[in-house]
C-alpha cells in the first residue's frame, strides 16, 4: 500500500515537471516572456505625414536645384552667377547626401529624379542665352528657389516629428536664408513682384505679351523675349565684376 502511494506521488511528480519543461517552450508563455525581455525600446523612427512630404520635396528640390546650377556653370560667363550656382550646389548635395544617409536608416529611398515643375524650368532656361539666362537663373535658382525650400524646411523644423529630418531642416534654414539675401541684392527683387517674364505666350492666349518697348505694364515689369537688357524695373546682371549695377528708373 505504501509502495504503491510512493509510486502515484513519484508519477505526479514527474508530470509536473514535465509540464513545466513544456510551456518553457511555448512563444506566448510567461516563462519565455521574462527570459528573453522582448520589451526592449527599440529606435524611434517613426514619420508623420510632414516628414514624409518634407523627404520627398527636400529631394525633389535639391536634385532640381543641382541641375539649375551645373547649367549656370556651363553657360554663364558672369563671375558673380558661377559663384552663386557653386554655392548652390554645394548647399544641395549636402541636403542629398543627408536625406540618402538617413533614408538608409529608415529603409526608404529619396528621389532619384526632380518634379516635374525643375524639369519644366531646366528646359526654359536651357533655350536662353547670356545676359538673358543669368537673370532667368538668378529669379528661378536664386529667388524662387528660395522661397519655396523657406517654407518647406520651415514646415518641417516646426512640424516635422523625426528627429533626424528635423535637424536637416533647423541646419539648412540659415544657409537658405543667406542665398536668398545673396539673390535679393543681385537681382534688386521685391517681394510679390515679377520684374522679368520669361514665357512665351501665344497669340491667342487672350494675355497680351510686351511689344516694342519695356514700359511697366499693370501688375508688374515684363520685358520682351528678345531685348536681353531689363530696363523699366529689371536689374541687369553685371558682367565685368561683381557688384550689383544701379536700375535706372
Amino acid at each position: 500500500m505504501i509502495k504503491r502511494t510512493l509510486v502515484t506521488i513519484a508519477l505526479l511528480a514527474v508530470g509536473f515537471f514535465v509540464s513545466l519543461g513544456y510551456s518553457a517552450l511555448l512563444p506566448n508563455s510567461q516563462f519565455v516572456n521574462a527570459q528573453t525581455n522582448p520589451t526592449t525600446p527599440a529606435q524611434n523612427t517613426q514619420l508623420n505625414e510632414i516628414d514624409r512630404q518634407y523627404f520627398i520635396d527636400a529631394g525633389q528640390a535639391a536634385i532640381g536645384n543641382i541641375s539649375l546650377g551645373e547649367l549656370a556653370l556651363q553657360r554663364s560667363t558672369n563671375p558673380q552667377v558661377k559663384q552663386f550656382a557653386t554655392a548652390e550646389i554645394q548647399e544641395q548635395t549636402q541636403v542629398k547626401n543627408d536625406l540618402t544617409r538617413i533614408g538608409s536608416r529608415l529603409g526608404v529611398t529619396p528621389p532619384t529624379t526632380p518634379a516635374p515643375k525643375f524639369q519644366a524650368g531646366l528646359a526654359r532656361l536651357s533655350q536662353l542665352k547670356g545676359d538673358r539666362f543669368d537673370q532667368a537663373y538668378m529669379d528661378e535658382g536664386g529667388i524662387n528657389a528660395h522661397l519655396e525650400n523657406a517654407a518647406i524646411f520651415q514646415r518641417e523644423a516646426a512640424l516635422g516629428q523625426n528627429p533626424d529630418l528635423v535637424a536637416v531642416a533647423n541646419r539648412g534654414l540659415p544657409t537658405i536664408r543667406k542665398h536668398f539675401s545673396t539673390a535679393s541684392a543681385i537681382t534688386k527683387y521685391q517681394f510679390g513682384q515679377v520684374a522679368r517674364r520669361y514665357n512665351n505666350l501665344p497669340n491667342n492666349s487672350g494675355v497680351s505679351a510686351p511689344q516694342g518697348n519695356t514700359r511697366r505694364t499693370e501688375g508688374g515689369d515684363s520685358l520682351p523675349e528678345n531685348n536681353p537688357s531689363p530696363t523699366g524695373g529689371g536689374t541687369r546682371l553685371p558682367l565685368e565684376n561683381t557688384t550689383p549695377t544701379k536700375t535706372n528708373r
